[in-house]
């Protein structure tokens, strides 16, 4: 064979093997999604060439100095030095896509950076555990990276000098052309992808790798001034809100999260899938329950900032841990501890988990109880932390000898992945998806809880408010969809204060924030959300799930991807969200997107100017 068509080829394969980890975890995607559709092939190949190539310019930019070097200094140390910074780039790119591939059914959304911050603080059995679940994982990893890097020491091009040297012009050049992402005024990024793809598109034709690169060195929030300053300013005033006062003395608060306890599993559900929490339906029938309530994020680090501080989840990184976390919010720890309340927050995983207790800490919380804390270790799951029932008893008892008024917040754990319950309860019904049956374990350590609490001194003078902090893995398009993923339960319970009615107005985490300040004082306040406990006007509900935001009032859904594609639907009719209305309704399109482009122009205002006081 002709040494030009050898090397033409080589090129070629060359060019296979730093694409190869964006293709398997795209394909991976595909195959095991079909939701994620492809409308036009030409125009999404087009694209995903586009931003395979920036990627790989930069991520693989290290390799290509050694090969420019290489191509001049024949040695075979320079050589060996080469194959291994290939292979190390190439297997990182191949393990970040599949971990952010494989996190995709609990995230319902493609991670970046931020996937390195949900792993801060887990202890080494934790991750240890997910790797040995996904042994099969690891071997085609392993596999993968061993035959591709015989394949790459095959791949010596044969060239005289001449062209060595314009190999290296050629390549640093188109180097820094795809790096750029062409020729444009501005260069590729990922609002490209939005405006020329549909929503199912992009999830797939940007790679987890593409986003870490292009997250990098950037801050959270890009402030856009859609509105004046004095239309800003008038919509900032509608944040404070005063409300009338409760009859209640100075009550305790317990504010239970329930680990991913989406909407779906629970008797509320609007499908035909059977509930697997007959305790928490028989609650909710006994309370202030909101039927049409959401998540503020798909994150459990998002439920806390939403319900402890009022704060959505409206940038890609979480806002605890963000350049953001300490702006000068009024907490629910800060505010009741200054109120004379004690404050606790409970979670049976270890105590530098998710970040909830540094975070905590520093908002002045009284006691945190994490693992650490629980006197019999005999009750650990083995990955994640305290099973349910025990640290729920434990819960219960702690709580009894705390001095009230006391605000406390419970977060359990064991519907969290790998789902681990107590080998005596297998006899729970094991449902259609590996979380079922944890979601039935948790639910029977909750009524568990309240059956013995129930005769304490304190039980009477105690409202519970209980949610749950995100939903999980999702069987039916309903609970698919940009905002079925969000769909949580949602009541206060407190049958000395409170008779059961149902609420079926759209209700949010960030609502709980201002039900807590409501219950505890008639101090105006500065908060996204309504106190549930309030008369409320229809108020909308902004969701973000990293790259398609969305608007929700009480009927109508609109996602818009930031850049020129707005879609409508009527949730209530189409929960599927598979009937677009927007070219039937532009001016109700055109209504409900710049109400949403001012709640984000607020949001983005408040967080980077640090303005959460009381004005």
């Amino acid at each position: 064979m002709d040494s030009r068509i050898k090397n033409i080829v080589k090129c070629l394969s060359f060019l296979f093997c730093l694409v190869l980890p964006f293709w398997i975890s795209r394909l991976w995607l595909l195959w095991s999604y079909p939701d994620l559709t492809v409308s036009d092939p030409i125009n999404y190949l087009f694209h995903v060439i586009r931003f395979d190539l920036k990627a790989l310019a930069i991520w693989y930019s290290p390799l290509f100095i050694f090969l420019g070097v290489g191509l001049f200094i024949q040695i075979k140390w320079w050589q060996f030095i080469t194959r291994i910074t290939f292979s190390l780039l190439f297997l990182f790119a191949l393990v970040f896509n599949l971990i952010a591939v494989l996190y995709f059914p609990i995230s319902k959304t493609i991670v970046g950076g931020e996937l390195f911050q949900l792993l801060s603080g887990q202890s080494l059995w934790i991750v240890l555990g997910y790797i040995t679940e996904y042994w099969y994982v690891i071997i085609l990893i392993l596999s993968i990276n061993t035959i591709i890097l015989r394949l790459f020491k095959k791949l010596n091009l044969i060239v005289s000098m001449g062209y060595r040297i314009f190999m290296v012009i050629f390549t640093f050049l188109a180097i820094g052309f795809f790096a750029r992402g062409g020729v444009a005024l501005k260069p590729l990024n990922l609002m490209d992808a939005f405006a020329e793809l549909t929503n199912e598109e992009v999830t797939t034709a940007i790679t987890p790798l593409y986003i870490l690169l292009e997250s990098y060195g950037k801050q959270d929030i890009q402030y856009e001034a859609y509105f004046s300053d004095i239309q800003l300013n008038e919509a900032l005033s509608n944040d404070r809100k005063i409300y009338n006062n409760l009859p209640f003395k100075r009550p305790n608060i317990c504010l239970i999260l329930l680990e991913s306890f989406g909407k779906e599993y629970t008797g509320i559900n609007q499908t035909s899938q059977p509930s697997y929490t007959p305790f928490l339906d028989s609650l909710m029938d006994q309370s202030v329950n909101f039927t049409n309530a959401y998540a503020n994020g798909l994150r459990s680090i998002d439920a806390v900032a939403s319900c402890l501080a009022g704060i959505p989840c409206l940038m890609k990184q979480p806002f605890i841990g963000s350049l953001y976390t300490q702006s000068d919010v009024k907490t629910i720890p800060k505010v009741l501890k200054k109120d004379g309340y004690t404050t606790s927050f409970f979670h049976g995983a270890d105590e530098l988990s998710m970040g909830f207790k540094r975070y905590l800490q520093f908002q002045d919380i009284d006691n945190y109880y994490a693992k650490q804390n629980y006197p019999d270790i005999s009750d650990f799951d083995g990955t994640w932390g305290i099973y349910d029932e025990p640290f729920l008893e434990y819960c219960g008892k702690t709580l009894s000898n705390q001095k009230q008024p006391w605000f406390s917040g419970i977060f359990t754990l064991s519907s969290h992945h790998p789902y681990k319950i107590p080998q005596r309860y297998n006899y729970l019904p094991k449902g259609t998806i590996e979380i079922h049956q944890s979601i039935g374990y948790t639910d029977h350590a909750l009524a568990q809880f309240f059956k013995s609490v129930q005769s304490e001194s304190w039980f009477e003078n105690t409202i519970f408010i209980i949610t749950a902090d995100h939903s999980s893995l999702n069987e039916t398009p309903m609970y698919r969809s940009s905002l079925g993923k969000y769909a949580v339960p949602l009541f206060i319970y407190s049958p000395k204060w409170l008779a059961y009615r149902e609420e079926t107005q759209v209700a949010q985490h960030i609502d709980i924030y201002s039900t807590i300040r409501h219950i505890t004082s008639s101090e105006g306040h500065v908060s996204f959300g309504n106190s549930l406990l309030s008369t409320r006007d229809s108020q909308g509900i902004v969701l973000f799930d990293g790259n398609i935001y969305s608007y929700t009032n009480d009927s109508l859904t609109i996602e818009w991807n930031g850049d020129k594609h707005v879609r409508l639907f009527n949730y209530q009719s189409d929960p599927a969200h598979q009937n677009d209305l927007s070219a039937e309704q532009p001016k109700l399109v055109e209504r409900m997107l710049q109400e949403l482009k001012m709640y984000i122009q607020k949001y983005n205002y408040r967080l980077l100017n640090n303005n959460f006081n009381n004005q």
